[in-house]
């Protein structure tokens, strides 16, 4: 069962040994799970009842130095196994100042195999004084046996409309806080210069998949995937975004479905080259890349993503 409301995760915080001995906090946002997991864990070690999280205690957990708090996140591309153990030998220390002892690992599904199957017994039997929150955008990620053994917790997302409606606030034009709900968190503190980026790498690619797919330039590909693989995983995700939006270009489908309106019609041209198939295929390839980036993996995968469609447009053109 999914608790999914801020009013139950404030009850629960509210209430430490109602608390999950090990809570999944999901969300669309890291910076929202950043601030919500450190305010739970700022509520499970307050000595008393301070939901303003004003308290001594409190505000060392916001800073990261609450002795009882201790937070793993990734190193580089992935949270390694040795932080890991240093987070289960923390688990079974006797707390300093508070009741019991907090650990959150930020970024959960970028985890590797053996520092998943390092946590399994102690997420299953974390003791009485101690808990365990792991937070992730993509839960989907981790291994069933991490998910089966953790109580998930979906924050809620805004509409789209809703944060359209924010960036217009903020003094942007109705295109730009279009452009911005698909390319910017929602605390974004430079979103002009993130849309500016954002907008040339998607020209970037674009470009690359009309050289590469239409005029059939196999080195425009080659050279797209090792772009894209230097990437952040959000940042790259265009690709998987534009041959979604290229598939569905086929179906005339209404405008509002395709989430990169400003190149829509460069995007049906594609789906003329490419069939829509392959570019659904692709895309759902394109949306998963592997998690590290060691000996070239990413690169070799966007490779294969776009050499297949190279062969599939060969076939065709």
């Amino acid at each position: 069962m999914t608790i999914a409301t801020e009013e139950v995760l404030e009850r629960l915080a509210g209430s430490p040994a109602q608390f999950p001995g090990a809570l999944l906090l999901s969300g669309h946002s890291e910076a929202l799970l950043e601030r919500e997991s450190r305010r739970l864990a700022a509520r499970l070690l307050c000595p008393g009842d301070d939901p303003d999280a004003s308290c001594g205690s409190c505000r060392r957990v916001d800073a990261g130095l609450h002795p009882d708090f201790l937070s793993v996140e990734p190193e580089g591309v992935q949270i390694r196994v040795d932080r890991v153990r240093e987070a289960l030998a923390f688990s079974v220390g006797r707390p300093y100042e508070s009741a019991r002892r907090v650990a959150r690992i930020v970024r959960a599904d970028l985890l590797g195999i053996e520092a998943e199957n390092a946590l399994l017994k102690s997420l299953e039997e974390p003791g009485e004084r101690f808990r365990w929150i792991l937070t992730t955008t993509r839960p989907e990620l981790l291994l069933p046996t991490i998910r089966s053994r953790c109580t998930p917790a979906a924050l809620p997302a805004p509409s789209l409309a809703g944060r359209q409606r924010a960036w217009e606030a903020r003094g942007f034009s109705g295109e730009e806080a279009r452009e911005l709900v698909l390319f910017a968190a929602d605390d974004e503190t430079d979103p002009a210069g993130r849309l500016e980026g954002a907008r040339a790498l998607r020209q970037l690619v674009v470009s690359a998949l009309e050289e590469g797919l239409a005029a059939g330039r196999l080195p425009a590909l080659v050279l797209a995937a090792e772009h894209l693989a230097s990437l952040e995983r959000a940042e790259a995700r265009v690709l998987a975004e534009l041959l979604a939006d290229a598939a569905l270009t086929a179906g005339a489908p209404p405008a509002e479905a395709i989430r990169h309106q400003a190149v829509a019609g460069r995007l049906a041209a594609l789906a003329r080259v490419v069939p829509p198939a392959a570019l659904r295929e692709a895309a759902l390839l394109a949306a998963d890349p592997p998690p590290d980036n060691r000996k070239g993996n990413r690169r070799m995968h966007y490779e294969k993503v776009l050499l297949e469609l190279f062969g599939v447009r060969s076939l065709k053109v």
